[in-house]
């Protein structure tokens, strides 16, 4: 990440502690790795829909998008999944390698 962006990056972060998540640290990350691990559409909405009810009543998401954009963030933020600071679909499920049957 360039200078500038990890300035652009810290900033958005300050503005965070406002952010209706504050207090459900344990409860994101069970469900954003709940939302990483999950190989079907419904899994993954299931996953990340306890998160996007708490960004349904956040009053700064506009400021968690920034973030999430400008410190490439991968998870659930603003109420919608990232992959590397670009939005996906909540029921988005990142494509993985074909497993090798043994043979």
């Amino acid at each position: 990440m360039s200078a500038s962006k990890e300035v652009l990056a810290q900033q958005a972060a300050a503005r965070l502690v406002a952010a209706a998540c504050g207090e459900e640290r344990d409860t994101w990350n069970r469900q954003e790795q709940l939302h990483d691990a999950a190989t079907t559409q419904a899994a993954a909405l299931a996953a990340a829909t306890p998160l996007l009810q708490i960004c349904a009543s956040c009053r700064i998401v506009a400021d968690c998008r920034q973030w999430a954009i400008v410190d490439e963030y991968t998870g659930i933020a603003a109420g919608t999944a990232w992959t590397n600071g670009v939005e996906k679909s909540a029921h988005w499920v990142p494509r993985r390698p074909p497993r090798r049957l043994a043979g």
